[in-house]
């Protein structure tokens, strides 16, 4: 399960968001099989849908970097295998 606890650049958007220094998001990823297109859409919704709640407070203007900033730092936060694994099924052909 991925934590994220804090997101630098979401934060420095929303310059003094109480919402930016509270947040925390759990994020499960281990029932998935990430190396599968299934799996690497199931982990982008769940990471999109966090993304949406942390930047519901943002600017409607600065959302879209908001977004972006939250879904690259939930990828960093993926271990090394886990992050190739999505990246293959990300990126798979259906068979």
């Amino acid at each position: 399960m991925l934590k994220i606890v804090s997101i630098t650049a979401a934060a420095v958007l929303s310059a003094g968001s109480a919402n930016a220094a509270q947040f925390e998001a759990h994020i499960p990823y281990g029932d998935l099989d990430l190396s599968t297109r299934h799996g690497a859409a199931a982990f982008d919704a769940r990471v999109n849908g966090a993304a949406d709640r942390f930047c519901r407070s943002v600017r409607s203007i600065e959302r879209p970097v908001c977004r972006n900033s939250f879904r690259q730092e939930a990828l960093s936060l993926l271990p090394d295998h886990r992050r190739a694994e999505y990246a293959r099924g990300r990126f798979a052909f259906n068979a």
